[in-house]
């Protein structure tokens, strides 16, 4: 029997990509005939007007709210609404969520989860502390069934982590099936450089501001920050500190990508780490090049070409250089860059997940034990 009734877990409608990316999907899942429900522990957070009117919501009542410890309580609350929605088919849409599996699993053993590895699975750790924290890797994703992960280099890091386990890798499906962006005519004067990401640490937007305050010793350009967040204050202090705020906009969160991209002339990404970043995809997908840290695997290929962009160590010095190469390079790339990132179609992305959704569950499993050795 297929997965014909998939459940998403949401803590609540935030602005981030995971949720975006599992709205996507689910609204292709829908037309392909499914039932999606997708199962909140708030309706906060902005965007749920952004879900198709087709996915069934159900809210914990009362919410729970996000807050630090929150996730602790989410997964006990959800898992007793698990039995009423029987859902085929559970889809974990990110690394926040994973914590939820376990509870998951403690009320319907035999559900299936699937879960994609939106974020690196752990940091960079000195030896002693890097085995330990590989065994309780193990421990925490154990309940999970199936890791999507978005790209072979993704699936390739995860292995030292996860030996033995099972998984896929699914394209992110970034891009509406036959996607057209805008049309790009000429740069601005100055020309424009965008960053879009949560205001919050992982995208490190200080280094964004300092590397823009580099770059303006060396020739004028505008800098526009994309999203909202808790660092937004000191982030503007940063801004006139540096002495560069008459050339810095922060309008704040931006539904109007599209619109966006079509004016700029460069991407500028400063995170500390990446999963799939969806922004470059969309950049790369509407002809604009890329400057960004090493801040996943998966740059060394979307950046391939030459016309692409660049990757910079995470330096203010090093970003400014790579964006006035980029800055004088060519406005348009005749197809270069779009053909970079052409597999990650939403149709076709929806589609694999599916297929692992279907062969799940069709072989229901009583636990996951069998991923993942409990042992070196």
């Amino acid at each position: 029997m297929p997965a014909r009734h998939i459940l998403i877990p949401f803590h609540d409608f935030n602005r981030g990509g995971t949720e975006r990316v599992a709205l996507t999907l689910a609204a292709r899942w829908l037309d392909d005939g499914r039932q999606v429900t997708i199962l909140c522990g708030s309706r906060a957070g902005g965007t749920i007007d952004q879900a198709d009117p087709r996915i069934r919501i159900v809210s914990l009542d009362p919410p729970i709210d996000r807050s630090p410890l929150s996730r602790l309580a989410l997964g006990p609350a959800m898992a007793a609404r698990l039995p009423e929605l029987a859902p085929d088919v559970v889809f974990i849409p990110g690394n926040f969520h994973f914590i939820l599996a376990r509870a998951f699993k403690q009320a319907m053993p035999a559900l299936p989860i699937a879960a994609k590895v939106s974020n690196p699975l752990l940091p960079a750790l000195p030896p002693p502390l890097s085995h330990l924290a590989k065994r309780a890797l193990r421990a925490y994703v154990r309940p999970v069934d199936a890791l999507v992960h978005m790209a072979d280099e993704l699936a390739a890091r995860d292995a030292a982590l996860l030996p033995g386990h099972s998984g896929a890798v699914i394209p992110e499906p970034n891009l509406p099936s036959g996607h057209l962006p805008l049309p790009r005519t000429a740069p601005l004067d100055p020309p424009l450089i965008l960053a879009v990401g949560r205001l919050e640490p992982q995208k490190n937007m200080a280094l964004a501001l300092r590397a823009f305050a580099a770059l303006l010793k060396r020739r004028p350009a505008r800098l526009r920050i994309l999203g909202e967040g808790v660092e937004r204050p000191r982030l503007e202090r940063l801004a006139e500190s540096l002495g560069i705020a008459h050339a810095v906009e922060m309008p704040g969160y931006s539904t109007d990508g599209p619109s966006q991209l079509a004016k700029a002339s460069a991407l500028l990404v400063t995170s500390r780490y990446e999963g799939y970043p969806a922004v470059v995809v969309e950049a790369l997908a509407a002809d604009v090049p890329v400057v960004a840290t090493n801040c996943t695997p998966v740059l060394a290929g979307l950046l391939a070409e030459a016309s692409a962009g660049q990757m910079a160590t995470s330096s203010p010095a090093a970003l400014a250089s790579a964006l006035e190469q980029v800055l004088t390079g060519p406005f348009t790339s005749g197809g270069l860059r779009p053909a970079l990132v052409a597999h990650n179609d939403a149709a076709a992305s929806a589609r694999a997940y599916l297929a692992l959704f279907d062969g799940l569950a069709e072989k229901p499993l009583s636990c996951s034990s069998k991923w993942l050795p409990t042992a070196e």
